[in-house]
């Protein structure tokens, strides 16, 4: 593997991230019931939601040899969405294109949101994250994040509530 490079970016990146975002959350088609795969597809392919989510978001992505290979948006308080309560920050849409996993480029990302929420003053952080996700709930659990409730069911899956205190 090349050398990972680490930048937030802005909008001259979002068909990269679209196809990286992609090809990380594809592997949910084989475990949604058909009409929710199509539903988070098309969720994660629209590009209005994405202009709108890097225009309130910072977003960092990772690259590797001038690829982009993971994606994290970290989108500050003040800016309130399902489920995390308006004076927290939270993160969205952490990807990693499964040809790059388990290189840690998940673990860094996430490592440099919370870092950079810390820096922007932000006193609490959240995320949420469901059963399908196993090796994200474990990643969040070894880097602090604990489980503040559990959400009602979204595409069929059981969903939380993760959050991490940052003062």
């Amino acid at each position: 593997m090349g050398i990972l490079n680490y930048r937030w970016v802005d909008r001259h990146d979002a068909a990269a991230i679209t196809d990286v975002t992609l090809l990380s959350y594809g592997q949910f088609e084989a475990v949604l019931a058909p009409e929710y795969w199509a539903q988070m597809k098309h969720s994660l392919s629209d590009d209005a939601k994405l202009q709108e989510l890097m225009r309130t978001s910072a977003t960092l992505v990772c690259e590797v040899d001038d690829q982009l290979a993971g994606v994290l948006f970290l989108t500050p308080s003040g800016c309130p969405a399902y489920p995390c309560p308006a004076e927290w920050a939270y993160i969205r849409r952490l990807g990693v294109d499964s040809r790059f996993r388990g290189c840690g480029i998940g673990r860094r990302l996430v490592e440099m949101a919370i870092q950079q929420a810390r820096i922007n003053g932000e006193q609490h952080l959240g995320l949420h994250t469901s059963t399908i996700m196993p090796d994200a709930r474990h990643l969040y659990e070894q880097l602090g994040f604990r489980v503040a409730r559990e959400l009602e069911p979204i595409l069929g899956q059981q969903y939380w509530l993760y959050y991490m205190g940052l003062s």
